[in-house]
């Protein structure tokens, strides 16, 4: 029936099962590839607009969020491997690209002191190839028990937007904490703004530029960190919907950065078209109020 809500809320189920995010979203990313400045490296300029596609978007992103086998895609769009296969990495790195306009650590973040919340994430990959070795221990994953990947991510405490991303780094060459210190890295950067971040007790020992979990917090701050842990995670869990990032990647470890990234794009795109993070301060006037209650109670 014409205008059924419930047909409606149906086929926008049945649309983001395939493709991971409802059209809105899709149609906000196929008009900002059109006007773009930003391509892949790799990518004629000359050529901006004359490979896409809506179905080549449509292929990309059912790959990223389903992906599927070259045999089960083949039946689904009805097209020989080799076309689809090329369009399909043709939009995902162009996807890619649009991360330096969406995903923008920013010049001020006013008078607040805790900024953002840190954490890294952990996904499974084919085993590399060791010219020695059977396998390559710098890639192993405590995790997963076997091969894998990590990005640094770091999310907006305030704002529903991934601010900072580092990556891929073989899953056994450094723990979060190693990736946090890095010269160049994060807190490189948090002690040039004078800022901190909210992390895990993997970042002890950082007090300066990254706040963890304590004995002397206060109820509200026991609150406010625990949230913002919570609220770091379900980013995470947006990202590992994309099937690509949650089962064990198969198309090695350039093209995992294409597929983490155009998915940290997408998932991007979501928190800015109706699907943002939970509020970090939601309630807390009234945990604050308790807190001033126990102290003078105390004195």
């Amino acid at each position: 029936v014409k205008g059924n809500p419930v047909i409606s809320k149906t086929n926008m189920r049945r649309f983001k099962a395939h493709f991971g995010a409802d059209p809105i979203v899709l149609l906000t990313i196929w008009n900002d590839l059109h006007t773009t400045a930003n391509l892949p490296a790799n990518h004629d300029p000359a050529d901006t607009n004359t490979r896409l596609s809506v179905k080549g978007l449509l292929q990309a992103m059912h790959f990223l969020y389903s992906y599927k086998t070259e045999i089960e895609r083949e039946a689904i769009f009805d097209e020989p491997p080799k076309i689809f296969r090329k369009e399909c990495w043709y939009h995902l790195e162009r996807v890619q690209a649009l991360k330096s306009e969406k995903i923008v650590f920013p010049d001020s973040f006013g008078d607040d002191i805790w900024v953002m919340s840190v954490d890294g994430t952990n996904c499974a990959i084919n085993e590399p190839t060791h010219p020695t070795f059977s396998q390559d221990k710098t890639y192993f994953s405590h995790k997963h028990k076997r091969s894998g990947l990590t990005y640094e991510l770091g999310i907006h405490l305030y704002e529903s937007k991934l601010i900072w991303m580092k990556g891929p780094i073989p899953a056994g060459q450094n723990n979060d904490k190693g990736i946090f210190i890095e010269e160049g890295g994060l807190k490189d950067k948090l002690v040039a703004i004078g800022k901190r971040a909210l992390g895990d007790k993997i970042y002890n020992g950082h007090p300066a530029q990254c706040s963890t979990f304590n004995a002397y917090d206060s109820a509200a701050v026991k609150m406010f960190k625990s949230r913002a842990q919570m609220r770091h995670e379900q980013f995470n869990g947006m990202l590992k919907e994309h099937a690509a990032l949650d089962s064990r990647f198969r198309h090695g470890e350039a093209k995992f950065k294409v597929c983490f990234e155009a998915a940290a794009v997408v998932c991007q795109y979501r928190l800015e078209n109706g699907e943002p993070l939970f509020d970090l301060l939601a309630g807390f006037d009234d945990v604050v109020d308790d807190d001033e209650d126990e102290e003078s109670d105390g004195n």
